[in-house]
């Protein structure tokens, strides 16, 4: 018993390590690696895109679009003249004739193509932003508009409640059913029905410079920064005037002094930052946790960050070890998903 429990707990840590891949790029073709740099996606394609949440990966091949599995099994050829990663069952993709329509994951066509090339289009709390005769509306998963092409532009029901942009060029908040609202304060913001229209909550500025509120209103990051940054994972960055980067708490204390060329935001811990053209890391007390060797170093995800050397691409941990050699070719904003 003993003997089963261990190889059956070995299997589940084996398979929580593996699930998360990255995307790679050899000898001009792309790939995914599992975090031991063992190939799961061999790397035979032009382009792939992984999901974050392990649906089907797009895949190029030769100008044409298709879908894997994380095993790299096709689970639809590459057909299509262009093609968007599934969401809520179904993929955007388009025909020779620049027509989009929707596919499931059988690769049956369930929604004719009808609609021209559109920024977003993946399905949403049920409804999808489509392009018909040069206008934007809403679709269900019948294909059926549910609020006919009107608008310049739809954003995606992210809520209950998305955006549109009029004809007139003037944005508006629109239900379910079809129903318009100011996009005013009234509307927004302390009422939830959307974010607040200033994107940075609790900034401020002042003839001196930008500072940071709380959500009680205290002034937590004094207005004399060129920038300030929005919480992240108990963080605020900041630039100060010599256009050097440090950061503070969200209680307000100071624990980075501006000291760096760039920082950006804490992910698992640690930020990714530079200083004289070399990238390293630092924890949340200011302590750099990576000395500043390498030519480019993106965020920790899921305990490695990706990094770049002489032309080479690896990934580390969070002890600065590389743990996949850097033998890739440059592939910025690849991660273990």
């Amino acid at each position: 018993m003993k003997i089963f429990i261990y190889i059956l707990i070995s299997s589940m840590l084996m398979s929580c390590s593996s699930k998360h891949l990255a995307v790679v790029k050899q000898n001009g073709k792309f790939g995914a690696i599992n975090k031991k740099g063992a190939f799961i996606i061999e790397p035979k394609w032009d382009y792939i895109l992984l999901d974050d949440k392990g649906k089907p990966a797009l895949v190029e091949k030769s100008g044409l679009y298709g879908y894997i599995n994380r095993k790299g099994e096709i689970l639809i050829n590459p057909k299509y003249n262009d093609g968007d990663l599934f969401s809520e069952g179904l993929a955007l993709v388009s025909n020779f004739e620049d027509k989009y329509g929707y596919i499931n994951i059988d690769g049956d066509t369930i929604i004719d193509f009808q609609f021209e090339e559109n920024a977003w289009g993946d399905f949403s709390n049920g409804l999808a932003d489509v392009v018909l005769n040069e206008k934007s509306g809403y679709i269900d998963k019948s294909g059926q508009f549910v609020i006919s092409p009107q608008f310049e532009i739809c954003y995606p029901f992210r809520s209950d409640i998305a955006m549109v942009m009029d004809t007139t060029h003037n944005f508006k908040l629109i239900d379910k059913a079809g129903n318009l609202f100011e996009y005013n304060d009234e509307n927004i913001g302390d009422r939830k029905i959307l974010p607040p229209k200033e994107s940075y909550p609790g900034a401020f500025k002042t003839e001196n410079g930008c500072g940071r509120l709380n959500d009680k209103g205290d002034t937590i990051i004094p207005p004399n920064y060129l920038s300030t940054g929005n919480l992240s994972n108990g963080m605020h960055i900041v630039q100060a005037k010599n256009k050097k980067w440090g950061a503070y708490d969200e209680k307000g204390n100071l624990v980075i002094e501006p000291q760096f060329d760039g920082l950006w935001h804490f992910y698992e811990g640690v930020a990714n930052f530079s200083l004289n053209e070399k990238y390293g890391f630092v924890n949340k007390k200011g302590k750099i946790v990576i000395e500043p060797q390498f030519d480019y170093a993106s965020q920790f995800n899921n305990g490695l960050a990706y990094v770049e050397l002489n032309g080479k691409v690896g990934f580390i941990d969070k002890k600065g070890q590389v743990v996949i050699p850097l033998i890739y070719e440059p592939n910025r904003g690849t991660r273990f998903e």
